[in-house]
């Protein structure tokens, strides 16, 4: 049935992305950062050096030590246009299933009512199909780990993560068939049983009626699912140092990082009931690559950050088997990983911190999304360093429905065991975090 065989193309998708580490826009999954709008190039923190800006290693207090955070996990799902209440609504329908009992029952006993039924039945799955079309729905998610000591003099940590974007689409193209077959069906009741009636009707239509009855079969439906994704995992080290030149203090931090890539690109029929399979719509890469960064510390609490993440940019290429079985070949469509400039600042005391980020460029697309290009600004309030409160807002200066406000909280138990959340959300978008932390 179509709901049955979009969620295998949709969960089988999900399987298939899952098979690698997951990373993608400039995101970070950290519950802080996206407590705080997804603010933190300006904003010290070991947990959120590594993927926001490295130099923020070589700026850190003179009391953070070594620290240790596994896991870093967060989703984020975006449905613009409220796909999931359509798809709940076309299943408590079961309007395919209708329309094959329909035609069933008339070709079992054909009557002037079952030909009537099979009219509506079919007008009404027209209408309910035709309310998924087109309709995105989007998912990302994220998880890491982070190893780490600060230090002005040589700040360094391990990190690895990943994170994915999914995006899925239903392309509905049985609007002409299934509004023929209800009008053939119309014609074979206004019939009401006359033979010489229903021969002509099968002679006019004989892809649709023929002597015996109905010969159309919901299986034929020829609408498709379409679901595009990348997943990017990365492992590296981040180093900082900071330099004075002039009695100016700066940090300068880098990293280097290998990045593995996973794109996949799936067209399935939403009557196939076949489990897909990464090796007829995955492509992979392995890079190397760097992220580059420098952040300063004024007087009164003040820092400002600037990083370029992705330095050396990329081009990858989705692809597809031909037929099942056959090795994937590029579809035309690329995906181009760009450098990544974003610039920060934030102020900062004992009790509270305010920070704001803007990106520099825009973000490309990784699956079926918009381009994004973001404006964050966040806060905290801290007290004594046993618990944060966070609230933030973040603004798309390409598409506004993705504006979402956002909230946290961080416990610190003897200020060593750091447990964090956050949830960020609007109407159409709702994400949240997780992360678990030892500090010494």
């Amino acid at each position: 049935m179509f709901l049955k065989y979009l969620k295998t193309a949709i969960v089988s998708a999900f399987l298939v992305s899952s098979s690698a580490a997951l990373a993608l826009p400039f995101n970070s999954f950290d519950p802080r950062s996206m407590a705080m709008g997804g603010a933190g190039v300006a904003v010290g923190d070991v947990a959120m050096a590594p993927f926001f800006n490295p130099a923020l290693l070589g700026v850190t207090k003179d009391e953070d030590d070594f620290s240790v955070v596994l896991p870093i996990l967060g989703v984020r799902v975006y449905d613009p246009k409220d796909f999931s209440t359509s798809v709940d609504n076309f299943q408590q329908g079961n309007y395919v299933n209708k329309l094959q009992a329909s035609i069933n029952a008339f070709n079992l006993a054909p009557s002037t009512p079952g030909a009537t039924a099979i009219a509506t039945d079919t007008t009404t799955l027209n209408t309910q199909l035709a309310t998924l079309d087109g309709k995105p729905i989007q998912a990302e998610f994220g998880a890491a780990m982070v190893i780490g000591i600060p230090s002005k003099k040589y700040g360094g940590a391990f990190f690895a993560s990943g994170s994915g974007a999914l995006g899925g689409v239903v392309n509905y193209r049985d609007s002409q068939t299934l509004t023929a077959l209800a009008n053939v069906a119309t014609q074979v009741a206004a019939c009401n049983g006359s033979a010489p009636c229903l021969t002509l009707v099968a002679t006019n239509n004989p892809t649709y009626f023929n002597a015996g009855g109905f010969t159309f079969n919901t299986a034929n439906l020829q609408s498709k699912t379409n679901i595009r994704g990348v997943a990017k995992a990365e492992t590296g080290i981040s180093l900082a140092r900071e330099f004075t030149v002039r009695d100016q203090s700066l940090a300068i931090g880098l990293s280097p990082k290998i990045v593995k890539v996973l794109m996949f690109d799936v067209v399935t029929d939403v009557n196939t009931d076949a489990t897909l399979t990464g090796d007829d719509y995955r492509a992979e890469y392995t890079n190397f690559n760097f992220d580059l960064g420098i952040a300063k510390n004024y007087k009164n609490g003040w820092r400002s950050g600037f990083v370029v993440k992705n330095v050396i940019p990329y081009s990858y290429d989705f692809k597809r088997a031909p037929t099942a079985g056959a090795t994937p070949v590029p579809t035309g469509v690329k995906m181009e990983l760009k450098p990544q400039a974003r610039v920060g600042v934030s102020h900062a005391n004992t009790w509270s911190t305010v920070a704001l980020d803007v990106d520099i460029t825009r973000n490309d697309p990784a699956g079926l999304e918009d381009k994004s290009q973001y404006i964050a600004l966040g806060g905290e309030l801290d007290a004594f360093g046993w618990a944060q409160i966070r609230a933030g807002y973040r603004a798309d200066l390409v598409n506004s429905a993705r504006n979402v406000a956002s909230l946290g909280l961080g416990l610190a138990l003897f200020k060593v065991v750091h447990v964090d959340i956050a949830a960020a959300g609007n109407k159409n978008e709702i994400g949240a975090s997780f992360q678990f932390g030892v500090h010494f």
